[in-house]
């Protein structure tokens, strides 16, 4: 055999092995799982159903997601399904919200996680910044949220 033939072989081994969620063999919730603080707001969407004072209100609030629920303000979304997809960010944003991410510092592309519920909630996708930083959307807006460690706190850099 070609050393091509054998490029090719080995690209669709690597192919066939990895998940259709594009998570390498992670599980698409596990990205998200944790407690997060919301540390502000990262852009918003034209017509939204809350003032942005509002939404100002929860710096600090708690974003909670369990492989059993996902918990922000005074709503739970229970049994969630996790979907993890990746698109090109700024052709993403603008097609699906119709608004330029380059605020929402997010890389490119960037990793999605879409949360379906049980029940119909506002609380529905998380964009993965880093191990330690997502943009969620709720009500027309995308937070940002920084993950917490076990005791309440933000996680330490290393």
């Amino acid at each position: 055999m070609n050393m091509a033939r054998i490029l090719t072989l080995a690209a669709l081994l690597v192919a066939l092995a990895t998940p259709a969620t594009g998570g390498a063999g992670m599980d698409a919730g596990s990205v998200v799982l944790g407690r997060w603080a919301v540390t502000g707001t990262a852009d918003a969407q034209e017509t939204t159903s809350l003032s942005s004072d509002d939404v100002d209100k929860l710096v600090g609030a708690n974003f909670v997601v369990t492989p059993e629920s996902v918990q922000f303000a005074d709503e739970k979304c229970d049994k969630p399904v996790f979907k993890l997809t990746r698109h090109s960010t700024a052709g993403f944003f603008r097609r699906e919200y119709r608004l330029d991410p380059r605020n929402m510092r997010l890389p490119d592309p960037v990793t999605e996680v879409a949360i379906v519920c049980l029940a119909p909630s506002p609380i529905s996708f998380v964009y993965v910044r880093d191990k330690r930083h997502i943009v969620f959307f709720w009500r027309g807006f995308f937070l940002n949220a920084e993950k917490l460690g076990e005791k309440g706190l933000p996680r330490k850099v290393h």
